[in-house]
């Protein structure tokens, strides 16, 4: 890797690449998470995540073990991204910036974004062997031959890498940038030790406080990011980085072995039953409302961190059902 220097315009650049890459892995897993025909669900109550304990539950399926899998992942990238948005906003917000989900930002699945060096093709898909194998190539944990990061590179050879590169920049720039006084914009939808009853508790959502305080929390945001997901080598996720409810179980597994435990029933288990893609005449029509919703969405996400609106996530909870109907109708859900 070629030595370079972090100035305040790499880490910008970095951190918007960073909310990109979580955002953009949501519609992907989604996606195929809703392909599944789960047994008692359909367009209009769409499958969400049941307890499959023993063999004997009446809840019990293939489509249900593997839709669990894959949502938990959903639910932890929603998680991420709200992280990446609050490190962003946290030394950037008082300069007059916030994350940016439109425009030249908003999500494209025609390849893998050009600072992560993975040739795979990229598409929207139902879950099969080659789907599985993009979602687990995502979240393939960074590779022990990974270097030292030497200051901000165009690319990286995995997203751990990537957030590594992220961590020196931030420790780097933190006393120049970081503003305690000033009104950073955070949002905590999904992980803040101050409520007893939220999903996380082993690290705060939110970055603030005198300086010293808040680059713990930014250092402790980057390593839940890698420590659950993109950088993990174990399968397994440390404790503190768990929901405290331990009947939690899939996320007590990191994304990539819970993509691998998908690729494993498939491959011994045969093919999991996911909608035919046939079009119907409601195709068009369900599409359309996919569109609409999504958009809806990043303009939602854009205002919330923005500073400019509260964080209304009531466009993202209307997905599932959006994707279902496209499926239902026969067609693969664009975003």
């Amino acid at each position: 890797m070629q030595n370079k220097t972090w100035t305040d315009a790499a880490l910008l650049d970095h951190l918007q690449k960073a909310v990109y890459l979580e955002l953009w892995t949501i519609p992907l897993y989604l996606t195929a998470a809703y392909s599944l025909q789960v047994p008692g669900t359909s367009a209009e109550s769409p499958p969400h995540e049941v307890t499959v304990r023993g063999k004997k539950n009446p809840n019990r399926s293939r489509e249900q073990l593997a839709f669990n899998n894959i949502y938990s992942i959903v639910v932890q990238e929603m998680l991420h991204l709200e992280l990446a948005s609050n490190l962003f906003n946290a030394l950037f917000a008082p300069k007059g910036y916030s994350p940016k989900f439109t425009g030249e930002w908003a999500p494209r699945y025609d390849s893998f974004p050009s600072w992560i060096a993975l040739n795979k093709p990229v598409q929207l898909g139902p879950v099969n062997p080659e789907q599985m194998s993009l979602l687990a190539a995502i979240e393939t944990p960074e590779p022990r031959t990974d270097g030292a990061p030497n200051g901000p590179q165009e690319s990286y050879d995995s997203i751990g890498q990537f957030y590594m590169a992220i961590e020196q920049g931030i420790n780097q720039r933190w006393n120049e940038l970081y503003q305690p006084g000033a009104d950073h914009r955070q949002k905590s939808e999904f992980a803040d030790p101050q409520y007893k009853n939220d999903d996380y508790t082993g690290f705060s959502s939110t970055i603030g406080g005198d300086s010293r305080t808040a680059l713990k929390q930014a250092n402790g945001v980057i390593q839940a990011i890698i420590g659950q997901g993109e950088g993990n080598r174990s399968p397994v996720i440390e404790s503190d980085l768990r929901p405290e409810d331990a009947n939690d179980l899939e996320d007590q597994f990191s994304h990539f072995a819970r993509f691998r435990m998908v690729q494993a029933m498939l491959k011994f288990g045969g093919p999991l039953k996911t909608y035919p893609t046939t079009a119907s005449s409601g195709l068009a029509a369900a599409q359309q409302q996919l569109t609409t919703g999504f958009t809806s969405l990043l303009s939602a996400l854009e205002k919330g961190f923005a500073g400019d609106d509260e964080l209304d996530l009531g466009s993202m909870w209307a997905l599932p059902q959006q994707i279902v109907s496209v499926w239902a109708a026969g067609g693969v859900p664009r975003f």
